[in-house]
């Protein structure tokens, strides 16, 4: 009984060790505040969302390509609230493969959303003045490339006797799909501004 037992707590501490933590910002969130950022107002915000290929576990990207968010991409843009600027300061802190930093249900509700045209352009109209937060994910694909050692060169003396061998590395190139979370923080400091970003 006693093997079963500790056979037990070292599954559950393996299995707790390998789980998913999860984070949530602890401050206060003031809907009234949200609300009252999200009201109407006379200014603009517009821009192009794209992202480019990035260089993760030994990828080349070729030339770092730009890649434009398809049509239909939603773009969401939050009020920068206390709370929010907190669950954004956690999230650039703690968040990785094993930790993820979501704010409330509630606080996700205050947020208006756009969607991309043909090209990647998008707007938010009739905001007013305020600090606001954009972001998307853009999915795309792309072309990289690596390397591998595919034989050898073999040098002799001119007596025939073996000196050294050089390695003959090919390049391979193939097609993958990705996804990049791309973001900005934008202020209208007066009514009636239009801002043009690049996302």
């Amino acid at each position: 009984m006693k093997k079963i037992f500790t056979l037990f707590m070292l599954m559950f501490a393996f299995i707790h060790s390998n789980a998913q933590n999860t984070y949530y910002p602890q401050a206060f969130f003031d809907k009234k505040m949200a609300r009252d950022m999200l009201g109407f107002g006379n200014s603009t915000i517009e821009g192009v969302a794209s992202t480019k290929q990035k260089n993760n576990w030994g990828i080349k990207p070729l030339l770092g390509e730009k890649h434009y968010a398809p049509k239909g991409t939603v773009v969401m843009l939050f009020p920068v609230t206390p709370y929010f600027q907190e669950f954004y300061d956690m999230r650039r802190k703690y968040e990785n493969k094993k930790t993820t930093v979501y704010m409330s249900e509630e606080a996700f509700k205050y947020r208006v959303e756009a969607l991309t045209d043909d090209h990647g352009r998008f707007k938010f109209e009739k905001l007013k003045p305020g600090k606001y937060y954009l972001e998307t994910i853009i999915n795309f694909t792309a072309t990289a490339s690596y390397q591998k050692q595919t034989g050898t060169t073999d040098t002799y003396n001119g007596m025939g006797g073996y000196l050294y061998s050089t390695p003959i590395y090919n390049t391979f190139f193939y097609g993958y799909s990705a996804a990049n979370r791309e973001s900005k923080f934008v202020e209208i400091k007066q009514d009636g501004e239009l801002k043009e970003i690049k996302l």
